[in-house]
């Protein structure tokens, strides 16, 4: 007989996964395995209860596959999009995750205290009152009975679109405005380096130098040194060498004199607060500060932000989509590329 699964995740977590964007749900803390989970379980994730609240059943997913990954394999799933809020492994770290294909929102979200006639064939107590912690084994009988209280699913169509669909949107709407004004080959992965890429590109097309901390870095075969004009020793000329060791820990510095300093970190699989406290050693600078990363990590930004160690940022400080990125960098590609018979001085 096939087991299921209860899980535990964030209700930022459930949203993420009903969008269609997330396809693996990784452990935070280390398991020794999870022997009794095979492709063809299903798991009920359960949002975890706010303060004085009752969990929620938000929905479900079939498995794929479960497995452990190592640090470079679970680095890779974090720059695809594929894991919400990841996390940072040390080298030789390893999690246990669990691949899925999609996730199907319940279409009443359903409370943990409601459960109290839904039990498996064989436990005492009903689900309303068992104590979880991250994984507790379900059957047939028990998945049953939480999809009766649910009452189905959120159609598919009703739910946000998913990645694949938004990005293949995109992508169709920048090859007819490529083909429009004759150009090409605009859209690139949304990887840290790529990322990079388009900011370096984008600042030297705004008429600034340009500096990056990762110059040995490629997005294809660019290599992102090759790109930028600015060097530690610029950035110690320009801001004071106090502030250039530190601005020179930046992924990506814009400067021009008269204007100042636009500055940019890339949060893909690093974490948001360690990022604000690199921008607050620069904070004397004036400099317009800027988080790059994936929409999901919008709330991880505002909370971090509001903690009072960063106040003399927080005016400075702004949160970039990673899709919205793309979307300025294709513009303002597009856009040089329109005007540059006008030989205008930017």
């Amino acid at each position: 007989m096939v087991k299921h699964a209860i899980l535990l995740a964030s209700e930022d977590w459930c949203v993420a996964a009903s969008s269609g964007r997330v396809k693996v749900y990784d452990f935070k803390e280390r398991r020794k395995g999870i022997r009794s989970l095979t492709p063809g379980s299903v798991c009920v994730v359960m949002a975890k209860p706010r303060a004085g609240g009752s969990r929620i059943a938000w929905g479900e997913f079939t498995v794929v596959d479960v497995r452990e990954v190592d640090a470079e394999e679970y680095a890779r799933l974090a720059e695809q999009g594929l894991i919400h809020n990841p996390q940072r492994l040390a080298p030789g770290e390893k999690r246990w995750v669990i691949f899925f294909d999609e996730f199907r929102e319940y279409a009443r979200k359903v409370p943990q205290s409601e459960l109290v006639d839904v039990k498996t064939s064989t436990s005492r107590e009903p689900i309303s009152e068992w104590v979880m912690l991250g994984l507790s084994y379900i059957d047939d009988v028990a998945l049953e009975g939480i999809r009766r209280k649910a009452g189905g699913f959120i159609k598919r169509e009703a739910q946000q679109p998913g990645l694949e669909e938004r990005v293949r949107s995109l992508e169709e709407r920048v090859a007819a405005i490529e083909r429009l004004l004759g150009v090409s080959e605009l859209a690139l992965p949304l990887s840290h380096e790529c990322l990079e890429l388009m900011l370096i590109t984008m600042g030297k097309q705004l008429g600034f130098n340009v500096y990056t901390a990762d110059p040995s870095r490629t997005c294809g075969t660019t290599r992102l040194g090759d790109l930028a004009d600015l060097s530690r020793k610029d950035l110690e000329e320009h801001a004071g060498k106090g502030l250039g060791e530190p601005l020179s820990q930046m992924d990506v510095v814009w400067y021009r004199k008269g204007v100042g300093y636009y500055i940019f970190e890339v949060v893909i699989t690093t974490d948001i607060h360690s990022a604000l406290v690199r921008f607050s050693r620069v904070g004397e600078l004036n400099a317009k500060l800027f988080i790059v990363a994936d929409e999901s990590r919008k709330s991880e930004y505002e909370k971090s932000i509001a903690i009072p160690a960063f106040q003399q940022i927080r005016d400075k400080c702004n949160f970039i989509p990673t899709s919205s990125l793309l979307k300025m960098y294709i513009l303002t590609s597009l856009w040089k590329q329109a005007i540059k018979e006008l030989q205008i001085p930017t």
